[in-house]
């Protein structure tokens, strides 16, 4: 049975480009709960697809776009889980980039 979880991941930005940019997806996956793959990638082991990703966002407080898209990843991996039948009890992973 698959879920969907959400992942975080650091992104890379030029040498020119201060601060911190991550990467956040929604990815359906086959692997039990609790457990993730290890990279966004559909290559990564168990994942099934990649629903959505959020590139190159800075962080920089509860309105940053790396916030935003967290919230939205979290809405969505949440309607995902609903309407597939999964109880998740967190859909957050890889979280403290």
């Amino acid at each position: 049975m698959s879920r969907y979880i959400v992942m975080t991941a650091s992104a890379k930005m030029p040498a020119s480009c201060r601060g911190r940019y991550s990467r956040v997806a929604v990815v359906e996956t086959s692997l039990p709960q609790g457990e993730a793959p290890k990279m966004i990638s559909d290559r990564a082991l168990g994942v099934i697809r990649i629903v959505e990703t959020w590139e190159r966002l800075n962080h920089g407080g509860p309105r940053s776009a790396y916030a935003v898209a967290l919230r939205e990843a979290d809405a969505l991996a949440a309607r995902l889980n609903a309407e597939a039948g999964v109880v998740a009890d967190d859909h957050r992973m890889n979280e403290g980039v």
